[in-house]
């Protein structure tokens, strides 16, 4: 089996992207940034469902200005995936059931018990009109980093095994206790008998990150998501998103991932290669990259001697 490569950045319109000049004039508008993103690339990774539930009108919109063979991945919102929300983020039918925290934020745990299936109702509607246009790749469930291997943890993913039919879904963990001997079998095994990808990560090899495995658990698909290898920035306490995702690969960097490509796309039918350093256009300059150094057509100035045929 050959699998069907997609290669993409994790964000269009973040604003350090948009202050980078990477858009060409004229397209300032919403519609014109997805229109020109889109004639580079046939995947994107949707960022702000993470932070709110998104809008059923805005997301036809996505589907609508995009090529028929377009694909969003829709990151979870973190109230699913055991982050803390911002209390004015909730829809306002939450918000008369529970006063505000004294922090302004809200997690899972502090929603009545019958306003968390409806939450996730509410969700799931709102991604319809990216499934009826059948241009919706995966649902992402990212978790915190405090999120270590444990019973409760596993209960979670089984949970979440469960509810996310008929949507494809991928896990990302960052902590390293998921893939310790002890507990990598267990962890993969469930989600090998939910066809749930699990998300390999190219990040700082650190005490407490995962490394860069690249186990394929889902016949649909498999995920890698390229964070950068900042480790300064990662180390250290307070450092900002921005330094944090502010490095740009080498070649030798992304070339090092075309062994584990090539043998995660004889066991899955699509493979997404996804760039998550959002610092200006680092992201979206490296996928294109990696397009290239994968045997796609290149951009004037991108082509480089031994171009490798995927």
């Amino acid at each position: 089996m050959t699998a069907e490569l997609r290669i993409g950045s994790c964000s269009w319109s973040d604003r350090s992207l948009l202050a980078s000049g990477w858009y060409p004039p004229g397209t300032s508008s919403p519609a014109g940034r997805l229109n020109h993103y889109s004639s580079r690339f046939d995947t994107v990774e949707v960022d702000s469902t993470f932070y709110a539930m998104p809008d059923h009108t805005t997301v036809f919109r996505w589907g609508a200005r995009t090529p028929k063979n377009f694909l969003f991945n829709v990151k979870a919102w973190g109230l699913f995936t055991w982050h803390s929300v911002n209390y004015e983020a909730l829809p306002e039918w939450v918000r008369t059931e529970i006063p505000r925290p004294p922090s302004g934020r809200l997690d899972f745990q502090g929603l009545p018990r019958e306003a968390r299936p409806m939450l996730w109702r509410r969700f799931t509607e709102s991604l319809a009109p990216l499934r009826q246009m059948d241009k919706l790749g995966y649902l992402l469930f990212q978790l915190p980093p405090k999120a270590a291997y444990s019973p409760v943890m596993m209960r979670y993913l089984e949970r979440v095994a469960e509810v996310t039919p008929p949507f494809r879904a991928a896990v990302e963990v960052r902590n390293r206790s998921w893939m310790e001997p002890e507990n990598r079998e267990s962890f993969l095994s469930l989600l090998r008998s939910a066809n749930i990808a699990y998300v390999a990560v190219d990040e700082p090899e650190l005490a407490w990150t995962v490394g860069r495995d690249f186990p394929v658990t889902a016949s649909w698909g498999a995920v890698v998501r390229f964070h950068g290898r900042n480790s300064e920035a990662w180390s250290r306490r307070g450092a900002t998103v921005a330094e944090r995702f502010r490095y740009n690969y080498t070649d030798a960097e992304l070339l090092s991932w075309e062994t584990p490509v090539r043998e995660a796309a004889s066991r899955a039918e699509r493979l997404f290669l996804m760039f998550n350093n959002c610092f200006r256009d680092y992201a979206v300059k490296n996928a294109l990259r990696m397009k290239c150094l994968l045997g796609d057509v290149c951009a004037p100035g991108e082509g480089v001697q031994g171009e490798l045929a995927f």
